[in-house]
């Protein structure tokens, strides 16, 4: 069961978040973004999404992303209350039944969220992300050391950096990513505001921030075990190691389970956008009850 649009937006701006809408169909689809990216990763493939079809899409730029709010002064960006961020949205909206599609670390948010709740998930996609980032217990002081450095840190840079221009931004996100120009210029549109004195990034920094607590290996295989909803994971053909390295770990806790190879790499679903809503398209429709 799906919302007006616009009572659908104002429900993200009542929780702090801003997000896009696509389709008009009475299933709802969430998709959710990975790490300092927004809800414009998903848009090369929405623009595919056939107005009059089954399913309602939308994507969501997560606390501290894109358009959304940033977390209060005084708290921190653990991964696991992005999966709260979910619940809390779909109860105000009153969504019992949802389908869900996730990049990256959006995919993770999304399989730990059918763990928890797999009542409330009919169907899931996880794009080139699964599992859960772990940490070996005996890293885990060392872990916790790094995230108060770092955040020693942070409170003595008050001052937030300014870029000359956008295309300096997109040049910097280039560095640090397998991004093809035209997408890196995509996702960065969102995640800036110009400014007569320059341009301004408007993700939280404290994002970049290390985590003061991860999970172990067991306590994750723990979490995900025997995930019932059904799950399509869709493959980047070049994609980064350590997703295969995960793949490996985690495809055992799910029962339905099934791997689509997506040429391109790590952002497959923004390179072959048509390709990537097919699959997904293809597989809801399986588990749609609407």
């Amino acid at each position: 069961m799906t919302s007006d649009k616009k009572n659908t937006l104002d429900v993200l701006k009542e929780i702090g978040l801003s997000g896009q809408i696509y389709g008009q169909g009475e299933q709802l689809v969430i998709c959710l973004h990975g790490w300092l990216d927004n809800s414009d990763s998903f848009k090369p493939m929405l623009e595919f999404v056939d107005e009059d079809k089954d399913f309602t899409w939308i994507a969501i730029d997560l606390p501290g992303h894109g358009r959304s709010q940033w977390r209060s002064h005084d708290a921190h960006y653990y991964f696991i209350d992005y999966v709260y961020d979910l619940k809390l949205f779909l109860e105000k909206l009153r969504c019992e039944k949802v389908m869900l599609v996730g990049h990256s670390m959006g995919a993770m948010i999304c399989n730990l969220f059918a763990a928890c709740y797999p009542g409330n998930v009919l169907a899931m996609a996880l794009i080139d992300g699964i599992g859960i980032v772990t940490t070996k217990p005996s890293e885990s002081k060392q872990q916790l050391i790094n995230a108060f450095r770092q955040r020693s840190k942070a409170q003595q840079q008050s001052n937030t950096k300014l870029f000359s221009n956008f295309e300096e931004v997109v040049a910097a996100r280039l560095k640090v990513s397998d991004l093809e120009y035209e997408n890196a210029a995509l996702l960065m549109r969102r995640n800036v505001e110009i400014l007569p004195e320059g341009v301004k990034l408007t993700t939280d920094p404290r994002l970049k921030q290390h985590s003061g607590f991860r999970f172990s290996a067991a306590q994750a295989l723990a979490c995900l075990e025997n995930i019932e909803v059904p799950t399509l994971f869709l493959k980047a053909s070049n994609g980064y190691p350590m997703i295969e390295q995960q793949l490996k770990v985690f495809e055992k806790c799910f029962t339905q389970f099934k791997v689509v190879l997506i040429n391109g790499g790590h952002h497959c679903h923004m390179e072959n956008a048509s390709e990537t809503l097919q699959s997904i398209s293809f597989h809801f429709d399986a588990y749609n009850e609407t």
